[in-house]
């Protein structure tokens, strides 16, 4: 059986990450996911899909002014490809013209909503109306947190039998951290005798990296100590260089970039810092949960995203004052490396049992057509 699923191009972000982890999980010889993205440079998972048997498809990006030009390309890809029963979709803005054309062709359609709603801007505004008619269209629908399908689908949606909130599950045995394990990879990353601050998202207006810069700056006068590593790249990585010099604690901030290792990174830091605007519900967020790291966020990400004991969350209208006496808070109380991985176990995130009901899903469906 090959599924579609319908994204924007298969780089190293949150829905990328938990696609790719439920492909890696996957009995291949059951089920095989082909990839239909929207950017005809290659993606950072390009590689690895096509290693374990994905085929990667391109559509036109959709602008708003070439809407039949786009239905037509996504009509004759879905014509040439008759073995896919299910098309799973995961790029919002243009879902209600690719699934439409999906039913057309009698296929099962899926929507899935990877993000609550943002701040009320123009962009969003134009999302909102490009993505409200998917409720009408698909056939089913999922999200990563109960508040991103709420937002995305509606309440009727949400409490109707054809939503399902699914978690952004990940390999929590990779993630198993010690104090040994810690001290090492901070040796082994050159941070040894620092007090590590982390964050790993894009570099983009969402994740807020601006206020986190402005806490780190607050925190730094406390702790000379301390390190603030951002793990990731993005659109803004200029500006928040620029904004690292401004504040003039540029020597104390690690622009890592990607790695296609998080889980050595993760080990090495000593909280973990999130204070995004909206979310869905981040995979780093799991990831650093498994490791046992305590972790404060803040309110624009979902309370779902709390898994463990260590976690906290902070409004995003506190002071940094506030911030770093969290921060402060969460280092006394220490690491979680004992309990982490259970918990984030327990709460239905280890990527062996959200695969599971994925590839169940998904048989159940094809059924149907």
């Amino acid at each position: 059986m090959r599924v579609a699923e319908v994204i924007g191009q298969m780089n190293r972000a949150g829905a990328e990450t938990a696609l790719m982890n439920w492909f890696r999980a996957f009995d291949r010889n059951d089920i095989q996911m082909d990839f239909l993205v929207h950017r005809l440079e290659p993606g950072d998972y390009d590689d690895e899909i096509r290693d374990l048997g994905g085929r990667i498809f391109h559509l036109p990006v959709y602008t708003g002014l070439n809407g039949l030009s786009y239905r037509k390309a996504v009509r004759f890809l879905l014509d040439e490809h008759p073995e896919w029963k299910v098309v799973h979709g995961h790029i919002g803005s243009c879902a209600s013209l690719y699934l439409k054309e999906a039913r057309k062709l009698g296929r099962i359609t899926i929507a899935h909503s990877h993000n609550t709603r943002g701040p009320l801007t123009p962009s969003q505004l134009v999302f909102e109306c490009l993505s409200v008619p998917t409720r009408m269209i698909a056939d089913e629908f999922i999200g990563c947190s109960l508040q991103a399908g709420r937002d995305r689908f509606g309440s009727r949606i949400v409490n109707s039998p054809h939503y399902h909130t699914l978690p952004n599950g990940i390999f929590v045995r990779d993630y198993v951290n010690s104090v040994e394990l810690h001290e090492a990879a901070k040796k082994q990353q050159g941070w040894q005798g620092r007090t590590v601050l982390g964050n790993v998202s894009r570099l983009t207006q969402q994740k807020n990296h601006m206020f986190l810069l402005e806490v780190f700056a607050e925190y730094l006068r406390r702790d000379p100590t301390a390190l603030l590593v951002l793990v990731g790249e993005g659109d803004l990585r200029k500006q928040i260089e620029d904004k690292a010099q401004l504040l003039e604690i540029s020597n104390s901030v690690v622009f890592y970039g990607l790695t296609d290792d998080v889980a050595s990174v993760l080990r090495a830091f000593d909280v973990f810092v999130m204070p995004s605007l909206y979310e869905g519900l981040p995979v780093a967020t799991v990831e650093c949960q498994a490791a046992g790291i305590p972790m404060i966020i803040s309110d624009g990400v979902p309370s779902e995203a709390m898994l463990t004991t260590a976690a906290v969350q902070v409004p995003l209208s506190a002071s940094c004052e506030v911030w770093c006496g969290a921060i402060s808070s969460s280092l006394e109380r220490g690491n979680n490396y004992s309990h982490g991985p259970q918990q984030v176990v327990d709460a239905g995130f280890d990527v062996e049992s959200s695969s599971a009901w994925l590839s169940t899903y998904y048989h159940r469906l094809a059924e149907l057509v």
